[in-house]
Parts: C-alpha cells; structure tokens; sequence
C-alpha cells in the first residue's frame, strides 16, 4: 500500500510542479530554468505534506526531524538531479518545456523514495 500511496502523492507533487511551470512561463514569460526552482518549492510542500500525513504515517516519526531529512533529500537529490537533468534537456533537445519537466520529474522518484522510506521518515 505504501509504493501506492508514494505514487499518488508524487503524482500530485508532479501536477503542482508542471502547473506552476507553466503558470510562470507562459503568464509571467519568465524563463523555464528560473520558473523551474519556484515549482519545485510548492511542489516540496505538496510532497512533504502528503508523505508525512498519508505516505509513511506522521503518527510514526518526529516532524522536525522528518522535515529536516526530506528537506535534504529533496533538494541534495530530487532539486539537484531535476534541474541538471532539466538543464541537459532544455539545451541538448528540442523538448518542449513542460515535456521535458515531465520526463524529469518521472525519473527521480525511485531514489526520493528508497531515501523517504529508510531515513528521512524512518
């Protein structure tokens, strides 16, 4: 039930992220690589949120502590690894933005997982 509940909430996380992309981009005209960090922070709440409360069972863990950790492992891995990977499609392909944040953000959940699951919410 778990790997259920990480895939509903990174979906969710996911849906956040490419929204207010393509708010910022196509509303506001500010570059993908610029508007990319901001999505990744509402994101970061969304996802926090959602695998604190429903993913790995608040009741089960210290917030502060499991906000610090996934913290890190968001922005040490996931942030880290999105805007590179972002970066390299952006300049090497003609992706379209929003397809190439999607491919991103479908790549890096198994290693935000595997660290959610055995340290940041253990």
């Amino acid at each position: 039930m778990r790997p259920i509940k990480f895939i509903v909430t990174g979906a969710a996380a996911a849906a956040v992220h490419l929204w207010v992309l393509w708010l910022l981009v196509d509303l506001t005209q500010l570059a993908p690589l610029l508007a990319n960090p901001a999505a990744f922070i509402l994101a970061f709440v969304v996802s926090y949120l959602g695998h604190s409360l429903w993913t790995f069972n608040h009741k089960q863990h210290v917030h502060r502590n499991a906000l610090v950790k996934f913290l890190l492992v968001q922005l040490l891995c996931s942030f880290v690894l999105n805007q590179s990977l972002y970066t390299l499609l952006l300049t090497y392909t003609a992706l379209n933005y929003l397809m190439a944040s999607f491919i991103v953000l479908a790549t890096i959940p198994l290693v935000t997982y595997t660290l959610s699951k055995y340290w940041a919410f253990k």
